[in-house]
């Protein structure tokens, strides 16, 4: 079942804090006055940020033992998790991080989940894209493991497709439900930070796979 609500101080679980977009989303939330659980490797990943809305804890996000003593009392889970490299095993992050996570959510009774996952999933007949996600296969098909975990639940979800991102300091961006908005391929991560902020107070997209960019 899906639903739209609106949520003023959010209690936030933060998966993929230390990336870059996580710590973007990590700063938004934070000066919004909100509460964030991030949940690292290790704490000294985010040993330079000191807030008293802030609890660092260190876990594998692949444990759902771990993650189920974690989740009571949290609102809602982003995950911007992905691999570092685009081997298989790197690509692994997604699929088995989305199997802890949907079972613990699900036996926790926490319902609202957002997720960035990769614009190749997108039908494309465009050469360019073929050859993009071929080159990036592990990455796409993990990706598409991750998303189909996710759909099978009867979780709140919002997945939140993107295609290159970029360091530019906008917070703009554009939205389409089920495609890439036309015009432009990559996204500022300061705008899928504000993106994702904004849908876990607000969940103007509930169920719903969107393409986001610039």
């Amino acid at each position: 079942m899906c639903w739209a609500k609106e949520l003023g101080h959010t209690k936030i679980l933060l998966l993929g804090a230390n990336g870059r977009t996580g710590r973007g989303i990590l700063n938004l939330a934070l000066e919004a006055g909100d509460d964030v659980t991030a949940v690292v490797r290790s704490k000294d990943k985010l040993a330079d940020i000191d807030h008293p809305n802030l609890n660092v804890l260190a876990g594998d996000v692949c444990e759902p033992e771990a993650l189920q003593q974690i989740l009571p009392g949290h609102d809602v889970v982003i995950s911007t998790l992905g691999p570092r490299s685009p081997t298989k095993a790197a690509c692994r992050i997604y699929s088995d991080s989305a199997v802890a996570v949907v079972d613990s959510m699900q036996k926790c009774g926490i319902s609202r989940l957002l997720v960035v996952s990769t614009a190749l999933l997108f039908l494309s007949s465009k050469l360019l894209d073929r050859v993009l996600r071929f080159i990036a296969r592990n990455n796409a098909h993990n990706a598409s493991l991750m998303e189909n975990t996710i759909l099978a639940s009867k979780l709140e979800w919002t997945i939140a497709r993107v295609g290159f991102l970029n360091e530019k300091k906008s917070e703009e961006y554009r939205l389409a439900e089920g495609a890439l908005p036309e015009g432009s391929n990559s996204i500022p991560r300061a705008a899928l930070a504000h993106f994702l902020i904004t849908e876990a107070k607000q969940s103007n997209h509930p169920c719903n796979i969107v393409g986001v960019s610039e």
